[in-house]
């Protein structure tokens, strides 16, 4: 059986072929948003490009909240539906489901990439995925009796900052805090580059600030390592909300440019810092995703779980 696969994010989208085997590499399509007008006249191109025959069923997963089959990205006026997956694709079976509901899907196929913590045993089945992107949210999961995987949807990227966070941002930056209200506006890429708006003065891209980190840049290097201990505490937190004793799967480009660098003592240091005896972070294993087709992967899980 074929499936048809894909991701659509904030700024780019991703289709492939799959089978019971996994995603085709070979067939992933990658198109940037602004190219098109919707979504569906990008699956038209992709579906004229590799004329796949049959499918037996296609999930879309979108950076955004979906809800009764529907679903519009949140920064892109983009609507989908399983009706029009259905009409377009001719597959008997449709789904929809949110990014990162997708990435944690994909737990049960692909493998992470450690960066500290140690799982102690006896787990709880649990796990939460991260994804610092071009946005931000979460997907908290849990295995069940049958070894499959249950994912559930957030939008905890429009919900307020923690105090911990918000006091250590206050602490560092006064005023200049002010605008860092929600998850998002601090922790995704455009996060990255207003923090270091704040701190500089200077307007830079993500890249070029973990590349001035890298390179000894003193304004970068502020701010990639107050980004770290401010996600230190924010990890800190959704460990306590959510107790992944399975892990914390952090996905996205802001994710690996600071877990990925020098500043993981900071990360580190803020995340044990006063932890709450509850639960020891350092018992909490933390991994990246670095598989560039992990939510495609998430998708065929979801599919081969429904049908």
């Amino acid at each position: 059986m074929t499936f048809l696969v894909g991701d659509i994010g904030g700024t780019n989208t991703r289709l492939a072929l799959a089978d019971a085997s996994g995603v085709r590499k070979d067939s992933v399509m990658r198109a940037a948003n602004d190219d098109y007008d919707s979504f569906d006249a990008v699956l038209a191109a992709y579906l004229t490009q590799t004329n796949p025959g049959d499918l037996a069923g296609v999930c879309i997963a979108i950076a955004g909240p979906v809800h009764s089959g529907q679903g519009e990205l949140t920064n892109r006026d983009w609507f989908l539906s399983v009706e029009s997956l259905r009409t377009q694709t001719g597959a008997p079976h449709a789904e929809l489901i949110n990014d990162l509901s997708a990435l944690g899907y994909a737990l049960a196929r692909i493998s992470t990439d450690p960066v500290c913590g140690t799982k102690h045993e006896p787990t709880n089945g649990q796990a939460l995925v991260v994804g610092m992107g071009t946005g931000f949210n979460v997907s908290p999961t849990r295995r069940n009796a049958r070894g499959g995987l249950t994912a559930m949807e957030a939008e905890l990227g429009h919900a307020e900052l923690p105090y911990s966070v918000g006091k250590l941002l206050r602490d560092e930056l006064g005023e200049g805090a002010e605008v860092f209200a929600t998850y998002e506006d601090c922790f995704c890429g455009r996060g990255l580059e207003r923090l270091h708006q704040v701190v500089s003065g200077q307007r830079l891209g993500g890249k070029d600030i973990v590349d001035g980190f890298a390179n000894g840049c003193t304004d970068a290097s502020r701010t990639v390592r107050l980004f770290a201990r401010a996600l230190g505490r924010l990890t800190q937190s959704m460990i306590l909300q959510y107790m992944p004793r399975n892990g914390v799967a952090f996905a996205g480009s802001a994710s690996r440019g600071v877990l990925a660098s020098a500043a993981l003592s900071d990360f580190m240091d803020a995340l044990t810092r006063d932890a709450h005896d509850i639960l020891d972070p350092t018992h909490i294993p933390i991994s990246l995703i670095t598989d560039d087709t992990a939510a495609l992967e998430g998708c065929l899980q979801y599919l081969e779980q429904t049908s």
